[in-house]
């Protein structure tokens, strides 16, 4: 390519590797600068930019530098989520990435936005934001970093693993290059995790009694008081939220701090309710007698 230099900037997987998006970065020598994007999505879908309509995906285009706004509509109807509207802010001889997911609704639904901004020569950063969860766990090359959202600066010029994760959610991983006088911005959404629940089919054998709610097999059975204590383990942040529900988008309840143990009363999943007293508080919150907290950051006895 006569008066280009082209530069990877990212290979974006989904949590169980298949590939879902490749974005470059055109350094232009000799020419006026512009601004890319492209984007990916499944089920293929129209692409509207400020308004108008400009294609289908796969798409890929050359803009001027600036805010825009993009809004997606699956070509499909195997997809029950009706759009997905943005804002970007494209920069000059960057390429911006968009590639989403559509799921059956929008909590099935993934996708993330990579881009690059300037920033002095030669410093090197990365940041990551999520929309759901708020808060998921991330690692790079396979190194817990913490949760987001999240900063990291310095970071090694080379080609990064980047992992997103949270009790509850499809995983999903992001091969980077990080490039030198560029931060790396990564706004991600992770999809819901689909979780089977089984209903017992009656029979017509000869019925026999439940066992007995003191033995440690019936408090299992019946997943109540019994169950044993957990022991609140360490957190990149210091303490451990307790939510209403079992679910990173329950409501938050309370904080509790690693080294602490409480009585469990129910496991769902990757999540513990535990017995606490959770006071009223002056932000709204209401008092509780118990909340759930991620398995990810509590062991079991």
């Amino acid at each position: 390519m006569t008066g280009k230099k082209i530069v990877a900037l990212v290979f974006i997987f989904s949590g169980v590797a298949i590939l879902a998006a490749f974005g470059v970065v055109y350094f232009i020598r000799n020419g006026k600068p512009n601004a890319g994007l492209k984007i990916d999505t499944t089920p293929p879908s129209l692409v509207f930019v400020d308004n108008r309509q400009l294609g289908k995906t796969p798409f890929d285009k050359l803009f001027r530098p600036g805010d825009i706004t993009v809004k997606l509509i699956p070509d499909s109807t195997s997809s029950a989520v009706g759009s997905y509207e943005t804002q970007v802010r494209l920069t000059s001889q960057v390429y911006t990435v968009i590639n989403r997911a559509f799921g059956s609704s929008e909590t099935d639904t993934a996708g993330e936005t990579v881009t690059l901004s300037p920033q002095s020569k030669d410093q090197t950063s990365l940041s990551i934001v999520t929309s759901s969860p708020d808060s998921a766990s991330v690692s790079i090359d396979d190194q817990p970093q913490g949760l987001t959202p999240l900063l990291i600066s310095p970071i090694t010029q080379d080609d990064h693993k980047i992992s997103l994760s949270a009790p509850g959610f499809t995983p999903r991983v992001i091969n980077a290059k990080i490039i030198s006088g560029y931060k790396l911005q990564i706004s991600a959404k992770l999809a819901g995790s689909i979780q089977l629940t089984i209903t017992p089919t009656p029979t017509l054998d000869k019925p026999s009694l439940p066992p007995s709610p003191e033995s440690g097999e019936g408090a299992r059975r019946a997943g109540e008081v019994g169950e044993g204590e957990v022991t609140i383990l360490d957190t990149p942040t210091g303490f451990l939220r307790v939510r209403q529900g079992p679910s990173t988008s329950a409501s938050e309840s309370g904080r509790i701090k690693p080294g602490e143990t409480y009585p469990l009363l129910k496991t769902e999943g990757d999540w513990f309710l535990i017995q606490i007293e959770l006071p009223a508080t002056s932000s709204g919150l209401p008092a509780g007698r118990q909340g759930w907290i991620s398995s990810q950051y509590a062991k079991k006895y």
